[in-house]
């Protein structure tokens, strides 16, 4: 499966860090965008990992399209 995600970038005295709105547990850090991008898909990637771990035998992931109107 694949699956686009947005990655908010924030400049800092300390460096570059970055968060994924989708996924509010995921927040990297790096000294590149490059390297954040990187470490962004690392931290996806094992988070759907632990996700379908942690899942029943039972269980069925399905994912849902949701229009946000602003």
């Amino acid at each position: 499966m694949t699956r686009s995600y947005s990655i908010v970038l924030e400049r800092g005295p300390s460096g570059l860090s970055a968060h994924v709105p989708e996924l509010p547990t995921i927040l990297v850090t790096g000294g590149t965008v490059e390297e954040l991008r990187t470490r962004a898909v690392e931290a996806i990637q094992i988070y759907w990992e632990e996700m379908r771990a942690e899942q029943s035998l039972t269980a069925v992931l399905e994912e849902i399209e949701v229009e946000l109107r602003g």
